[in-house]
């Protein structure tokens, strides 16, 4: 008997030396991880602070902007002068944060799809007026696909002299490069290269999209205008916002205006406003319904769409918006974004 118990009293010391052994090592490892936990977050707050205090100095301290150089074309002018040539924003439509956009010197919100519209409509005129390309319509079958599913012609153009040098200027001469090659430079015409609207601005868009970065991308409606910005920012003329942090790198930030140099635009943006509302007034034929011109083309009259055969030749203003509208709503429809076709 006095065996057994001395065996059990050892075994229990012995039980009780594990257990002590084993708390003092739990007691270690909560103190050492505490002591890491602290050092480490306070490693973290001085990052931040570092972090925070050089975006400060950023903030307190910009570099002083160059003077804007180069010309700016009618692309160019209707950006930097949106709030003359855009629609606002349409009161209570949904959009999301990405697609949302504001006028540089205003900050009025604007209408995307207006604006993406109204840099190609601009574009179009003033190449037009300058005998650098040709427009002409065609009969064609009615495609039965939005927004015109009963339309049943299409706007061509060709390219007949040199293109002026501006943002989407240059990519609808790629297009136009492009096309051409593809189709040998030859058709019934002689050789002339006639190519439909959609088809020019679909290869445009490619080119547009080769000098984009992924996070720059937004649709067919905010690329062209986001494209025509990068070029102004290049010559100065609007100013790129700041990216002290990658997350900033991420989020969509808006360019500010050099307003000196924007404001020596001035006459140029009156010219190109005199030289559209001529355009409209010569070859327009005010067939479109009276409101917001985006929704106005939404709701083009049919006899513009699918005139009958002894119906008068549709102005050439309407045609030209009339087959922006509709390339712009084709190529947003078929793009993987939250809002296309809306």
């Amino acid at each position: 008997m006095d065996a057994g118990v001395g065996g059990y009293a050892d075994t229990r010391t012995e039980w009780k030396v594990r257990m002590a052994v084993q708390i003092g090592i739990i007691i270690v490892l909560v103190v050492v991880g505490v002591a890491l936990y602290r050092f480490g977050a306070r490693l973290a707050r001085r990052a931040f602070e570092g972090e925070a205090e050089s975006v400060r100095e950023e903030v307190e301290a910009p570099d002083e902007p160059g003077e804007p150089v180069g010309p700016v074309g009618p692309d160019g002018l209707v950006v930097l002068f949106a709030d003359r040539f855009v629609d606002r924003a349409p009161a209570g439509k949904v959009v999301s944060p990405r697609a949302r956009c504001y006028a540089p010197l205003t900050e009025d919100e604007l209408d995307p799809q207006h604006w993406a519209h109204q840099i190609l409509y601009a574009v179009l005129v003033d190449l037009h007026e300058n005998g650098c390309i040709e427009l002409r319509v065609t009969d064609r079958a009615a495609t039965f696909m939005p927004p015109y599913a009963q339309k049943t012609w299409e706007l061509q153009l060709c390219q007949v002299g040199p293109m002026p040098e501006s943002p989407i200027s240059d990519v609808l001469a790629v297009g136009f490069g492009l096309l051409r090659r593809r189709a040998r430079g030859e058709d019934e015409e002689g050789g002339r290269g006639w190519v439909s609207l959609d088809a020019l601005v679909e290869q445009a868009l490619k080119t547009i999209r080769q000098e984009m970065t992924f996070w720059e991308r937004s649709g067919v409606l905010g690329d062209i205008r986001r494209y025509v910005e990068s070029a102004l920012i290049a010559q100065g003329y609007l100013i790129e916002p700041g990216s002290p942090t990658w997350l900033d790198r991420v989020r969509s930030k808006r360019p500010s205006p050099h307003e000196d140099g924007v404001r020596r635009l001035e006459p140029n943006a009156q010219e190109l406003v005199g030289r559209l509302t001529e355009f409209r007034r010569t070859h327009g034929g005010n067939l479109l319904p009276e409101g917001p011109a985006t929704e106005a083309l939404r709701q083009a009259d049919q006899g513009l769409l699918a005139p009958a055969e002894d119906a008068p030749d549709i102005p050439l203003d309407e045609v030209l918006r009339i087959s922006i509208y509709e390339t712009l709503m084709a190529i947003r429809q078929l793009e993987p974004s939250g809002d296309a076709g809306v």
